[in-house]
């Protein structure tokens, strides 16, 4: 562990008592003076055009993040305090808009029109006033977060019920002024947004970043432009699609059909269109890695890291959302889903690992490993760690390497909320599955349950998962601890059919709670006994054995949650949430593949309330 000495260092404890200490340390370094300072300072610099919307923009990311992490913990205090300021962000943010602001209002010159975006005078647009997607992106996300968070906890926050409405309809605004350039064709599996046409009679007078602009007039903007947008319209689908919303005078057909269909169609192809133009690559010893360019062929530039970074913070938003965004989807009938998957994850965790991070604890600038980074890069690759616990470890000690003060408050939120990944790998890819579940036989005498709600189920769950997991010394075993869960019931999605639990539920016509999964109920595994084992699958030594080894140590299940039972009102607790296996390897060309598991499980069917933040 690196310590610097710095008060902020992030350490590697993760106890409530931690998490809060260490939120409020986010706060208070990010966020400082009142919520009426902040809504202040924004309209100033927006007076001023000294507004830095990157900087903003980190700054309501990470917000959002720390909400996150403390809302389960003290939903009422913190967290509430947390969200007020993203209020008061949103609503300066709002204010502040092109078509908000006092007259005489600015016209973008090259859509010809006051755009309900945030404009500002652009040295490489010939001066003049512009408003971009990825700018506007930026502003809507606070709105958009915000307003999914209230729709999803409507009666907690009752208070904020109309401003929930207002932003998302102002989302919606924003979304409709840039739609007209919008690439988003039936039969094309890819969409993105345009660089506008009017952009080919820029001047330019030498500048270098006009002449690009003018070059790729018509073409698709760039990934981290895209994925702005697409953030931002993650969280207001899921916002509009709440009853608070729909119920609402702002909800007219058109709108909602926007932000329920289009625009969850518009996030599945612009994901298809940036994984699409991934270049996988492979290491030495195999290790498959990404590279990509900063936008399409055409402007070949490898991408830098920052860049890079808010691409996958943007894209570590839409996974979050991924199973709600799917869903409705498969409500309007699309076969379209998102295309992010857990060998995305791995691949971006091995490019950040094997390419970006270097052994001096410094960053290269580009994602192929060239160059030096020039400033603090590592915010959007920490969710990385859900993929490999490396990844949090490695961005800690470089952003600690030394007295510079290379924090940022993208890397600090992350640091903070995915901490919890450090020690553990979750695995996610199985190379197969297989279920047995039946209902438990009552000893002599024992009262029958009163009703198939309370009838006990025994549940085997047996098959193998990839661990993939590399020895890093010929010396000494490489440590480390796996995660995973089988499939019970499929994604929380309306339309799994998978798992022994759904099985169950249609062969034995177990009622279900009205609503759908996923958003109104969870299927989960309440469990009174359970006897887990897990045992070597496959194993691999690239070349002479010194000294290698192979272990699988102990095995045990993981944490238990508790929730609501929906139907009763109830509390439950000892739910299933997989195991974990203490794994060891040893020699640097040494792998263990795969792990082989037997779980035998004995408990009830549940239907527990979301506990969405």
């Amino acid at each position: 562990m690196v310590d610097t000495g710095n008060p902020l260092f992030v350490v590697d404890a993760n106890d409530p008592d931690q998490i809060r200490k260490d939120a409020w340390a986010f706060f208070s370094t990010w966020c400082p003076g009142s919520d009426d300072d902040d809504a202040a300072t924004i309209k100033s610099d927006f007076d001023s055009q000294k507004i830095d919307l990157w900087w903003l923009g980190a700054r309501v990311s990470g917000l959002v993040q720390v909400y996150d992490l403390v809302a389960p913990l003290d939903p009422d205090g913190r967290a509430a305090q947390y969200l007020e300021r993203l209020r008061r962000i949103a609503g300066a943010l709002l204010d502040n808009r092109d078509d908000h602001r006092a007259p005489p209002q600015h016209v973008d010159p090259f859509r010809e029109r006051v755009m309900a975006a945030w404009g500002m005078v652009t040295p490489d647009r010939d001066g003049k006033w512009n408003t971009d997607p990825v700018t506007a992106g930026l502003c809507i996300y606070a709105m958009a977060a915000f307003a999914r968070r209230v729709a999803d906890h409507p009666v907690r926050y009752a208070a904020h019920r109309g401003d929930a409405i207002r932003f998302i309809t102002a989302v919606m605004e924003t979304y409709q002024a840039f739609r007209p350039e919008l690439h988003l064709v039936e039969g094309d599996p890819e969409a993105y947004y345009t660089i506008p046409w009017r952009y080919a009679n820029l001047q330019c007078d030498g500048n270098s970043s006009c002449e690009a602009y003018r070059a790729q007039a018509g073409k698709a903007i760039s990934y981290n432009e895209n994925l702005s947008m697409m953030k931002a319209l993650a969280e207001v689908a899921l916002a509009a699609d709440s009853a608070l919303y729909r119920g609402s005078p702002d909800a007219t057909p058109e709108r909602l059909q926007r932000a329920t269909v289009e625009a969850p169609l518009l996030i599945a192809k612009n994901v298809a269109f940036y994984v699409n133009h991934l270049r996988e690559n492979q290491l030495s010893d195999g290790t498959p890695y990404f590279q990509w360019d900063t936008q399409l062929p055409g402007k070949p530039q490898i991408q830098d890291i920052a860049h890079g970074g808010f691409e996958l913070d943007s894209l570590a938003v839409i996974l979050d959302d991924q199973i709600r965004l799917n869903a409705l989807l498969a409500r309007a009938g699309r076969a379209e889903r998102i295309p992010l998957g857990p060998q995305h994850s791995d691949r971006f965790a091995n490019t950040f690992l094997r390419k970006i991070w270097r052994s001096d604890n410094t960053l290269s600038g580009r994602v192929d490993g060239e160059g030096d980074a020039t400033h603090e890069g590592c915010g959007g690759w920490i969710q990385l760690a859900q993929s490999d616990p490396w990844v949090w470890i490695r961005a800690r000690d470089a952003t600690f390497s030394d007295t510079s003060n290379k924090l940022r408050p993208g890397s600090h939120a992350a640091l903070l909320r995915y901490r919890r990944f450090n020690d553990m790998k979750y695995l996610t890819d199985f190379a197969g599955q297989n279920w047995l579940i039946t209902p438990a036989a009552l000893a002599v005498g024992e009262p029958p349950p009163v009703s198939i709600h309370d009838q006990k189920w025994l549940l085997v769950l047996s098959g193998v998962v990839l661990a993939n997991l590399k020895g890093d010394s010929s010396s000494q075993w490489e440590d480390q601890t796996v995660s995973f869960i089988p499939d019970m019931a499929g994604p929380d999605d309306p339309s799994a059919t998978s798992g022994p639990l759904n099985w169950a539920i249609g062969r034995y016509a177990i009622p279900k709670p009205p609503g759908s999964v996923g958003r109104e109920y969870l299927i989960r595994f309440s469990v009174e006994g359970w006897a887990p084992a897990a045992s070597l699958g496959s194993i691999f030594n690239q070349g002479q054995s010194i000294d290698s080894g192979f272990a699988v140590d102990a095995w045990r299940p993981n944490h238990f949650g508790s929730g609501t039972e929906v139907l009763f009102n109830r509390l439950v607790g000892n739910l299933f949430s997989g195991i974990n296996v203490d794994l060891a390897v040893r020699d640097t060309d040494a792998w263990l593949y795969r792990l082989s598991y037997n779980i035998t499980l004995l408990g009830r069917i549940v239907f527990v309330a979301p506990a969405f933040v």
